[in-house]
């Protein structure tokens, strides 16, 4: 299950994704639950508009008023509603988006959407009274991008945290590109992840990952792209 993150300051939110279609309810619930008021949440940050991300938007936009942010790369995907499904990164998960190619086409879509805001590399959140940036963080797709708040970061599927699983992502459009991104978010003293599947957690978990996988590929190799 996709899981989205609402930050707040006391006085107003930022809601980071959309989950997947038919879950508006729950959002209205969670907000009772944290004592938010709908209207005091101002943005809404798609990660990446696959359609686990994007699929309440228009019940939040009306329920909310907040602007949507996305990353300029994917504004048109969203538009249209179309959105290709990217690359397994196992055995498995690749045979899935061969099936889903042939049986599914457009599986990942999302509902056709316009944004408010379009992102290009980062965009400060300062003028909304949270000391966040939004940067982008390619790999699972193009346009992917995260929130960086402090020492956390919410990263959609940048990372994901399924049990019994690694932390790297099933599915990506570049490894070599996502592996790039996280070598340069560890560079800025990331402590906490909260990716768009599965729970929190620690940093070192993803620079093992990382590890591994450089070794994987060859560390040579991996410069050279």
């Amino acid at each position: 299950m996709t899981r989205p993150t609402i930050v707040t300051n006391g006085e107003s939110a930022i809601l980071v994704d959309a989950g997947p279609p038919g879950h508006l309810d729950d959002f209205v619930r969670q907000f009772r639950f944290f004592g938010i008021e709908p209207t005091a949440i101002k943005l809404i940050i798609l990660t990446h508009v696959h359609y686990d991300h994007t699929g309440n938007l228009e019940g939040l936009k009306g329920l909310t008023g907040a602007n949507v942010i996305v990353n300029k790369r994917e504004a048109g995907w969203l538009s249209t509603g179309l959105m290709p499904i990217p690359r397994g990164t196992r055995w498995w998960t690749k045979i899935i988006v061969n099936l889903g190619d042939i049986l599914m086409p457009g599986f990942a879509s999302p509902p056709p959407f316009e944004a408010d805001i379009m992102v290009d590399d980062r965009m400060e959140l300062a003028p909304w009274g949270f000391p966040a940036t939004i940067i982008h963080t390619p790999g699972h797709t193009e346009g992917s991008q995260s929130v960086i708040l402090g020492d956390t970061i919410i990263s959609g599927d940048t990372f994901f945290n399924f049990r019994y699983f690694s932390v790297f992502p099933p599915f990506a459009n570049s490894q070599v590109e996502l592996l790039h991104t996280w070598e340069r978010l560890f560079e800025m003293d990331i402590k906490t992840i909260y990716p768009g599947h599965g729970p929190r957690f620690d940093v070192s978990v993803a620079k093992e990952t990382y590890r591994k996988k450089i070794l994987k590929f060859g560390n040579e190799t991996f410069r050279q792209v």
